[in-house]
């Protein structure tokens, strides 16, 4: 399958990959595929250009990716998807310059900037065990209580005086998946003015 095209909007791609998934209508494709887009629309309206994918799917399904995508100033978009087939498992990883294109349908990151984000994931049928890291990052309007635990520090509060955010250095959120249930093992912000520790389900 090969796909070439010069403008693609692809601002409906993250409610697509997230809505509940249903009987797969590719379900019988098993074929390589190459995908050169020169213009990719992607949420928030950045621009990625020279987007080029070469992929492998089986069973309607993506075994196979080596993807690049150019979001201009030295930011880069990198996904890559390894199939063993001896364990019956899929290695994903996602690695972004820009984080928020790919964080819009989660209102949890509402109001992040900047940062560089790594996402990581092990595939065995329909669980998932994942990891995903955002390194020196912004979050601007926090929820009231986060802004008033920073002024506890002066740093926070220089933060919140420059109106630019809470800083933060690392964010780390290790994740199982199974389709029903997304158990959240750890979520790990650190940064000079706060940390954050939690953990959870939805």
């Amino acid at each position: 399958i090969t796909i070439n095209g010069t403008h693609y909007d692809a601002n409906n791609l993250p409610k697509f990959f997230n809505k509940k998934k249903g009987k797969n209508i590719f379900s019988h494709i098993n074929k390589d595929i190459e995908i050169d887009l020169d213009s990719v629309i992607t949420p928030q309206s950045k621009k990625l250009k020279k987007f080029k994918l070469i992929g492998k799917i089986e069973n309607g399904k993506f075994i196979k990716i080596s993807s690049k995508g150019d979001f201009g100033n030295n930011n880069f978009l990198d996904i890559s998807m390894k199939n063993d087939q001896k364990n019956k498992k899929k290695y994903l990883e996602i690695y972004s310059d820009l984080p928020q294109p790919l964080l819009t349908q989660y209102s949890f990151f509402n109001g992040l900037t900047g940062g560089k984000l790594l996402y990581s994931s092990i595939i065995d049928s329909n669980i998932s065990n994942s990891k995903l890291k955002i390194e020196n990052f912004k979050v601007i309007n926090a929820p009231g209580m986060i802004k008033l635990l920073s002024l506890a520090d002066l740093g926070g509060l220089a933060d919140l005086v420059e109106g630019e955010g809470l800083s933060f250095d690392l964010m780390e959120i290790n994740m199982e998946n199974n389709n029903q249930f997304l158990k959240l093992n750890e979520i790990l912000a650190i940064g000079p003015s706060i940390s954050v520790l939690m953990e959870g389900y939805q």
